[in-house]
């Protein structure tokens, strides 16, 4: 009898199968292209959160545990995320003066894309997430043809200089156009260039595809703009990634032009790639290193608050101070210790090296693999956050990570159906002809 009331109920509040696609497809475009046109950072995070982690978090997550999807075969992939982010909450009681409000803020907006996407999966929308993906990309790659066009069209800046520079944020802004810092845009385009060359190589929809060439193309003209090295170093890990994956002479041929280029604007245009010079990085990581060495096991534990490097000299005293160490690794040393480094690693490479393994021919997530590739390639050069709430650098790793890691779990609990069951479910059995 209660069963029966509790399937009028869910019948009475069945939601319509157009909701997910456009809630989907809205919050994806709005996320992906959110950093290029919110002023605020508050806001952002709101926005963020209104979108993504409140509907999944109180909607998706009970009805993944309703519906037994949360078992032994799904956590065990899931333990090195779950560790990680426990073990990122629990440095705080040992660090200096920690933000606990961006700290826990963060974890739960981590957890809720991985839920989302595991949930997306557990429920055959796989395409509708590659999809969804796809619109998010080409709308960042929208927004970025209006900066290009207001910044070298309208305002008529030549195209020497570097974008967002000139000194007329005043003129940029009274056309919409949000001035960047140039790391913080490459942190955030060049792993959605990424994203979306992988998306366009298994895309079968001639139009999308078409579309998708169009916006990869302002994508790559957007990083030249930017003239910034991790960029070209990007682009140049994209390839040989694409190499890897495919095995075809096609990407051999793209690799061996990319060659070409790169010495023809080495030798004609030198300054273009070697006007900064080393940028202060071996002196950084240097610096860094010395700091871990005073806690290497635990770290000194995360703060979410800005915790400058101090570069030394001999002679001099203190020479520069930077924001961080501009490498991820050793930013996660420095925080988390080896323990928190060992943890990171754990959540993304025995995935990433399971599907490097694949047969070319069987390669269907291709396009996470190149963005995780490239994401953390740029990460060596310029991250700098072991867990921040929503920002530039999730691009690079966090949103590639967990569609890699929900790969994993939801693959781990479909093969263990039957063998196992949850452990949730055996508490709450989920409703016989349940349907929501």
């Amino acid at each position: 009898m209660l069963d029966r009331k509790v399937v009028r109920l869910s019948a009475f509040f069945r939601v319509p199968s157009w909701v997910l696609p456009l809630w989907l497809i809205f919050s994806f475009c709005s996320i992906f292209s959110l950093l290029m046109w919110q002023q605020s950072t508050g806001a952002g995070l709101n926005i963020f959160d209104t979108l993504i982690s409140l509907p999944t978090l109180l909607i998706l997550a009970p009805l993944m545990i309703r519906r037994g999807m949360i078992g032994r075969g799904f956590l065990l992939p899931s333990a090195p995320l779950l560790l990680y982010l426990l073990f990122t909450l629990v440095s705080m009681a040992w660090a200096i003066a920690p933000d606990y409000s961006k700290t826990f803020r963060a974890a739960g907006q981590v957890l809720a894309i991985f839920i989302l996407f595991s949930y997306l999966r557990f429920s055959g929308n796989t395409p509708l997430l590659k999809r969804a993906l796809m619109l998010a990309c080409i709308s960042t790659a929208v927004i970025g043809a209006w900066h290009l066009v207001v910044v070298y069209g309208l305002l008529q800046m030549p195209w020497e200089t570097t974008l967002y520079d000139g000194g007329r944020i005043a003129e940029m802004e009274r056309y919409g156009v949000k001035p960047i810092n140039s790391m913080l845009a490459t942190l955030l385009v060049a792993p959605q260039a990424a994203m979306l060359l992988g998306l366009i190589i298994d895309e079968d929809h001639k139009g999308f595809r078409a579309l998708g060439l169009v916006a990869l193309a302002v994508l790559l003209l957007f990083l030249v703009a930017l003239e910034r090295r991790t960029g070209q170093v990007s682009i140049l890990v994209a390839i040989i990634a694409c190499i890897i994956l495919y095995r075809n002479r096609f990407w051999y041929t793209v690799f061996g032009l990319a060659v070409i280029v790169s010495a023809t604007v080495l030798i004609v245009v030198p300054e273009f790639i070697l006007s900064r010079g080393l940028s202060w990085r071996p002196a950084i990581w240097l610096s860094t290193l010395d700091s871990i060495a005073h806690s290497p096991f635990l770290g000194h534990g995360i703060t979410n608050r800005v915790t400058p490097v101090t570069v030394f000299n001999d002679e001099v005293g203190v020479v520069e101070h930077f924001r961080h160490p501009h490498n991820m690794a050793l930013s996660i040393a420095y925080f988390l210790g080896i323990a928190g480094l060992s943890l990171w690693f754990l959540i993304w490479v025995p995935g990433l090296l399971r599907k490097l393994q694949q047969r070319a021919e069987s390669q269907r997530e291709g396009y996470i693999v190149i963005t995780l590739l490239v994401g953390v390639a740029a990460l060596m050069f310029d991250g700098g956050d072991p867990l921040s709430p929503f920002h530039f650098d999730w691009f690079c790793f966090w949103v590639p990570a967990m569609l890699l890691l929900s790969s994993q779990a939801v693959t781990g609990q479909q093969l263990g159906d039957g063998r196992d069951i949850s452990l949730v479910a055996r508490l709450f059995p989920p409703f016989k002809n349940e349907q929501v």
